[in-house]
């Protein structure tokens, strides 16, 4: 015990003698380079993928102003080969990265930065756009679960905040919800977040639609049944658990006999950390949990179930059915904004009301309620013109 007790400390100790020697380099680069004009350095889910926000606004750019170079940082054994050569990728934590964090104009997240972990001290022409990873919240962020959160993400997140020039909404709802809880001032860009544009961009969906098919195989006839449930702080699967044999005959009822293919989603918090061969109990079930592109997969999903994910307000867009499955919703340690009972998305409990529910859906009424939930409860101001807005924004702020 004494052992591990003066491990955790050298731990501790180097951990901070590394982000000191880090900022120390990160100065010295300060020192001896100027800002890039139109230069934008981004990063997703902690570097770990090229995906979300930062990833459709990086895309727009490119496409529609050329004169801009776009830097993706990534973590070691990440794998960008795949990525647009016309993108510049460094590695975290290199020479490389620190010349680009520190001489970019926009820096550009869709999650919590520690400047000082990072090794960046923002200069007075830096843009720093913090996007975030979710549009309307089901389950309580920031302040408002600030107690399950704990001190240092809170610490972090309000050095955050401070060093933000631009967070985006998607409705009115988000809007109030940053006002209120993200320690933040400054201004809110609310014209929708980039990563739901493409259910607006009826030519890049079908595109989708038939790369995907093709590269996992999927009959263009089957009908896609998304499954992609939220994270749980202990880290346990068993609240995942469907038995999809016994769903499918009423999936294929209700979808008019097709076959039938399941996409299981798991939170990118649980990559490397979990199991889930236990969790596909049927040749029809794919694994998509290291796909690195959420809306993808929605935009190739005929129905979605989740839980408490706020992946059920971004699929709403496309006004296709959602169900929710959750077996733990009195022990869920993260709170709601809204009653579940509430929402336009019925629930069930356990694997038979599961089944109940996919036996009476009814399509129209479920429109209707949805319709009304997006316009006053929401208040969607999604038009698939976010990155564009986003883009227009940067380009009124360059130097």
């Amino acid at each position: 015990m004494q052992i591990k007790r003066i491990g955790a400390i050298i731990g501790w100790g180097l951990n901070r003698f590394l982000k000191l020697f880090g900022n120390i380099l990160s100065a010295v680069v300060r020192c001896s380079t100027k800002i890039q004009r139109g230069r934008v350095v981004c990063w997703a889910y902690n570097y770990k993928q090229y995906g979300c926000n930062p990833r459709y606004l990086t895309e727009y750019l490119l496409n529609n102003y050329p004169d801009m170079e776009i830097v993706w940082v990534f973590r070691r054994g990440i794998d960008f080969s795949g990525i647009d050569k016309r993108i510049k990728c460094v590695r975290f934590r290199t020479w490389e990265y620190l010349k680009m964090v520190n001489t970019a104009e926009f820096l550009v997240t869709n999650s919590r930065t520690d400047p000082w972990h990072i090794y960046w001290h923002k200069r007075p022409e830096q843009k720093y756009l913090m996007l975030w990873h979710g549009g309307a919240a089901l389950k309580k962020v920031e302040r408002d679960a600030e107690d399950k959160l704990g001190y240092s993400y809170w610490r972090k997140a309000k050095r955050d905040s401070e060093v933000c020039d631009l967070m985006i909404s998607g409705c009115r709802a988000n809007t109030d919800l940053i006002k209120r809880s993200f320690w933040y001032s400054g201004e809110i860009l609310e014209a929708g977040i980039p990563r739901n544009d493409i259910f607006f961009n009826t030519k890049q969906h079908l595109e989708i639609i038939e790369r995907l098919n093709s590269e996992y195989n999927i009959p263009a006839n089957n009908r896609i049944v998304m499954y992609a449930p939220t994270f749980r702080r202990s880290g346990s699967i068993e609240p995942y658990r469907i038995d999809w044999q016994g769903l499918f005959p009423h999936l294929r009822e209700k979808f008019g006999g097709e076959d039938l293919t399941i996409l299981l989603r798991l939170h990118p918090n649980l990559i490397g950390k979990a199991d889930t061969s236990s969790l596909i109990n049927s040749p029809a079930v794919i694994d998509m949990t290291r796909y690195p592109d959420m809306q993808e997969l929605l935009c190739i999903s005929d129905m979605l179930i989740t839980d408490y994910s706020s992946s059920m307000f971004d699929y709403a867009i496309l006004r296709l059915p959602c169900l929710l499955y959750a077996t733990d919703v009195e022990q869920y340690d993260r709170g709601y904004y809204y009653n579940l009972s509430e929402l336009p998305f019925p629930l069930a409990r356990d694997g038979k009301q599961l089944v109940e529910l996919i036996k009476s859906f009814d399509y129209e009424n479920y429109l209707s309620s949805l319709d009304a939930f997006l316009n006053n409860t929401l208040g969607l101001k999604e038009r698939g013109v976010a990155a564009k807005e986003l883009a227009e924004w940067m380009r009124n702020k360059m130097i």
